[in-house]
C-alpha cells in the first residue's frame, strides 16, 4: 500500500510536509463503492484503533467531533464529484479520550480507464502545530486590539465634534470608518481568538438587512478606492430583506469587487446585478477582464489556489480570499459560482436564502393587484 501511495504522490503532487517515515504521517485508502477503508499501521497507531484490514469508514467518522463531521463529509463528496484534491483539518477524540487535530489529504485513483474506484491519501497529526498557531493568534489578538481601540475612540470623538457641522460629508466618511473598525474587531474575535482549529468563524451574528442598501454602501466605498473604474448596479424596485451576518456579507462583496477591479483594465465597467426569485437572491459581479479558465472555475474557491497565469497573479496573495467567501456563503445556506460572461470578462456570484418576509410581501402585492 505504501508503494502505491508514493506512486500516486509523485504523479499528483500530493506530498506531505514531512517524510513519509515520520511517526505522525500515515496513509489511508477508501474503496468508493463499498466505503471500506484501509489504514496503515502508523495511522492506526495515531488514531488508537485496533488491528484489522478493511474497516468501515464509519469507524473513522466516529472519532471526529460532531460539529466538524458534516464539513468533512461535504469536502469529501465535493472532491469525489469534481475530481479535485481533498484536504480537511478536523479535531478527533481517540478511544482513550485524547483530543487531537489531524489533517487529511487525498486524491482519486482509478486502476482502469473511467470512473475512479478509490481515494488514496495521507493523514498527519497537526496537534502541536495547531496549539502553536493558537498561541500566536492570542498574541496577535492582544497586539491588534490596543491600536484599534484608540482609532475607534478618536473616530467617535470626531463624529461627535463634527455632528453640527454644515458639511456632512466628513461625518459620513467617519461613519464608514467606524463601521469598518467594528468589522475588523469582529474578524479579530473570530479568526484570532485563542480557540483552536480552522472553524473559529462558525458562529454567525444574524440580523435582518436590505441587500440593496448593503450593496449601495459597499459600492460607495469602491468608487472612492478605485476612481479609475465605473461601478454600476442594476436597479431593483423593492427592498430585498436577507437574514444573515451583515459584516460577513460586506466582506464577501468587498472581496468580489476588489478582485474585479484588480483583474480589469483601467476605465472599465464593473457591473453588479441583483436577481431575486421565489427562494433566494443572487448577487453577481461582472468585470471586463480576461475572464477565467472554465476548467478551473471550481478550483478558484479552494484554499491556497492561485491563478496559473503569471500576469494575473497578485503579489503577496495567499489564495485565501475566495475560499473565505465560499465558507461564509455556505454557512448562510447559499452557493458561490464563477463563470465567463457572455460578452467577455468574468462573473462571480453568490446566492442567499430569502427572508420569509419577502415572500409574504410578494404574495401580498400580487393579491392587491388582483383585488384592484
Amino acid at each position: 500500500m505504501n508503494r502505491e501511495i508514493r506512486n500516486m504522490e509523485s504523479r499528483t503532487g500530493l506530498m506531505p510536509e514531512h517524510p513519509i517515515g515520520a511517526a505522525y504521517i500515515g496513509n489511508w485508502k477508501i474503496q468508493l463503492r463499498s466505503n471500506k477503508v484501509s489504514f496503515c499501521p502508523r495511522m492506526r497507531k495515531m488514531l488508537e484503533l485496533s488491528k484489522g484490514y478493511d474497516e468501515n469508514i464509519e469507524e473513522l467518522f466516529g472519532l471526529v467531533k460532531p460539529g466538524q463531521l458534516s464539513g468533512l463529509i461535504h469536502e469529501f463528496k465535493v472532491a469525489s464529484f469534481n475530481g479535485t484534491k481533498f484536504e480537511k483539518q478536523v479535531q478527533i477524540v481517540t478511544p482513550s479520550g485524547t483530543e487531537k487535530w489531524i489533517r487529511l489529504t487525498g486524491v482519486l485513483y482509478s486502476r482502469r480507464w473511467g470512473t475512479a474506484e478509490q481515494m488514496i491519501g495521507t493523514i498527519e497529526d497537526v496537534t502541536q502545530k495547531v496549539n502553536e498557531d493558537c498561541l500566536s493568534m492570542a498574541i496577535l489578538n492582544h497586539e491588534l486590539r490596543a491600536p484599534l481601540t484608540i482609532i475607534k475612540l478618536n473616530t467617535q470623538f470626531l463624529i461627535n465634534h463634527l455632528a453640527l457641522s454644515i458639511n456632512k460629508q466628513p461625518v459620513r466618511l467617519l461613519n464608514m470608518v467606524d463601521q469598518h473598525i467594528n468589522g475588523m474587531t469582529k474578524l479579530i474575535d473570530e479568526y484570532l481568538s485563542p480557540s483552536t482549529g480552522e472553524d473559529r468563524s462558525a458562529q454567525l451574528n444574524y440580523s435582518l438587512f436590505d441587500i440593496n442598501d448593503l450593496v449601495d454602501t459597499v459600492l460607495g466605498e469602491m468608487r472612492i478606492l478605485y476612481p479609475g473604474h465605473r461601478f454600476c448596479k442594476y436597479p431593483t424596485a423593492d427592498s430585498i430583506l436577507v437574514r444573515g451576518d451583515k459584516y460577513k456579507i460586506i466582506q464577501v462583496l468587498i472581496n468580489y469587487l476588489t478582485n474585479a477591479a484588480k483583474f480589469s483594465p483601467p476605465c472599465s465597467h464593473i457591473n453588479i446585478n441583483i436577481d431575486c426569485n421565489e427562494n433566494d437572491v443572487e448577487v453577481s459581479v461582472h468585470d471586463e477582464g480576461v475572464g477565467i479558465n472554465e476548467e478551473s472555475s471550481q478550483a478558484l474557491f479552494q484554499k491556497f489556489y492561485q491563478c496559473n497565469q503569471k500576469s494575473m497573479r497578485q503579489k503577496n496573495s495567499k489564495g485565501l480570499g475566495l475560499y473565505i467567501v465560499k465558507s461564509i456563503i455556505q454557512k448562510h445556506g447559499g452557493t458561490v459560482k464563477a463563470e465567463n460572461g457572455k460578452d467577455g470578462g468574468a462573473v462571480f456570484s453568490f446566492s442567499l436564502p430569502l427572508n420569509q418576509q419577502n415572500k409574504f410581501n410578494s404574495t401580498s402585492q400580487e393579491a392587491i393587484k388582483l383585488m384592484a
